[in-house]
């Protein structure tokens, strides 16, 4: 059975934090659609969807316009990926209660979303370092 894999965004695909000053800007539409890729991320993303695997993307977005930057920066970086796959939760959430499938992995750089996607009963990979590729 081919697994199922949930890629966090920000800190896993999207380089968030190198050019981060503040608060408000984070939350900008310009900010968010134009974050550096992490390619190594980006590419196994695009290597497992290759190899047949389903990868969903499962990011908190803070408002309507981060979540409508995050869907244009998937759109230019990870195409491949369908709009029924994408799950941005605007505000905060527990990402294990928005799941689509009832197995998967979830690779993350939160430990706190990594806990409550084991505590779910799913496999999490949790990064330690922005941008590090996940090794599966």
């Amino acid at each position: 059975m081919k697994t199922n894999y949930y890629f966090d965004m920000d800190g896993v695909l999207a380089d968030f934090h190198s050019n981060y000053t503040d608060h408000a800007q984070a939350l900008s539409y310009d900010y968010i659609a134009n974050l550096a890729p992490f390619t190594g991320n980006v590419q196994l993303a695009k290597t497992l969807i290759a190899n047949g695997h389903k990868v969903y993307i499962s990011s908190l977005a803070a408002n309507e316009d981060a979540k409508q930057a995050k869907l244009d920066w998937l759109a230019k970086y990870l195409p491949e990926i369908p709009a029924y796959r994408i799950i941005i939760i605007v505000g905060h959430g527990n990402k294990a209660k928005y799941m689509k499938t009832k197995t998967g992995t979830l690779i993350d750089d939160k430990a706190t979303n990594c806990r409550q996607w084991e505590k779910a009963g799913h496999k999490a990979i949790c990064l330690t370092t922005k941008g590090m590729t996940a090794q599966l």
